[in-house]
């Protein structure tokens, strides 16, 4: 796919789910927010294959999502993209992403201000000597971007990704530096077959920086280790199980899948697991067909998830779900289910 025909088939899915998803916003803002954080977007592989995104498997930088639970889908437009994947050095990309972080963050309302301010911050201490990075690695930031109806013409939500796989001091300085982060670390302290993965930080409309840890697992993790990790958020993963063969699903084999561990707004912290397609063996339609069945249980209605296919088959192209993360809910059950929709993905 050429860098024009990728940007604008993005583009133009974002446009057809605004209505969809959020008619509220201005939909010409989405798209103006949209070509700040995906400034310096390439083809989605080089000559030798390489990805240049880990953000999809196919290697292009753009995953929309919707999110919910309890019955109700949560209303608004959500999505990852990567900035200057056509920088193949780590120091020039990471500086270009700052640039577009510094950006975007001031779009964001005045009420996220104070935490925006911070987002720099969490660069800086996750990343504090660039050179020291092998040149070649790829994968730095990626941006998460949120509207909402209000407002109405800016983004409402911004996240930063930062690589944890780079340097085995990085968790410990982000912990040093907020003491959320070390708590949530301290929750799946010991766990050998958990790998960190990606530490996240979120300027949003509470005025309160908020965190997220994600983690993968190793090679040899399995039904039995998801159980070990769930009991240490007070969950349990035979819920998570049970659930995905209700909807004629199961984890296949040993495949990779990766857990969150955050602070909800009550003050649990609270662990969710993200299974890609890969990892329960599931091709594109089994893959739409699980989300759809996951949507009808949790959002009440496929209408969140119809909306992400809906503005797809309009924008044209390959576009896939996935990934589909689920909630463990303390004291056992689920809570939320996201879904993800990637495009180029297959």
């Amino acid at each position: 796919m050429e860098l024009a025909p990728l940007v604008e088939s993005v583009g133009a899915f974002l446009e057809g789910l605004v209505p969809r998803l959020v008619p509220g916003c201005d939909a010409a803002a989405v798209r103006a927010t949209f070509a700040v954080a995906a400034a310096g977007y390439t083809v989605p592989r080089t000559a030798d294959g390489r990805r240049v995104s880990a953000i999809t498997p196919s290697g292009v930088p753009f995953e929309a999502s919707v999110t919910g639970g309890g019955g109700r889908a949560e209303p608004a437009l959500r999505y990852v993209t990567e900035a200057a994947t056509s920088m193949p050095f780590f120091g020039p990309r990471l500086a270009a992403q700052r640039r577009v972080l510094d950006q975007l963050a001031a779009e964001l309302p005045a009420c996220a201000a104070g935490a925006a301010c911070e987002l720099g911050c969490f660069v800086d201490v996750l990343f504090p000597d660039p050179p020291a990075v092998p040149a070649r690695t790829r994968f730095a930031t990626t941006f998460g971007l949120v509207h909402r109806a209000d407002p109405p013409a800016a983004p409402a939500g911004l996240k930063v990704y930062g690589n944890l796989g780079l340097d085995p001091a990085a968790l410990a300085r982000l912990g040093d530096r907020w003491p959320e982060v070390a708590a949530l670390a301290e929750r799946v302290e010991g766990l050998p077959f958990l790998v960190p993965h990606f530490a996240t930080a979120e300027a949003g409309a509470g005025g309160r920086l908020r965190h997220k840890l994600y983690f993968r697992t190793g090679a040899r993790a399995n039904a039995a280790s998801l159980s070990v990790v769930a009991g240490r958020f007070d969950a349990s993963a035979a819920d998570l199980l049970d659930e995905l063969a209700d909807c004629g699903a199961a984890l296949s084999g040993h495949r990779r899948v990766f857990l969150c561990c955050e602070v909800g707004p009550d003050g649990d912290v609270l662990l969710s697991v993200h299974l890609p397609a890969r990892a329960l063996g599931l091709g594109p339609d089994a893959m739409l067909a699980l989300v759809r069945g996951l949507a009808a249980r949790h959002h009440g209605t496929t209408a969140a998830v119809d909306a992400l296919t809906g503005a797809a088959a309009q924008a044209g192209g390959t576009w896939t779900p996935t990934v589909v993360g689920l909630g463990l809910a303390p004291g056992g059950g689920l809570g939320k289910l996201n879904v993800y929709l990637g495009a180029g993905a297959g």
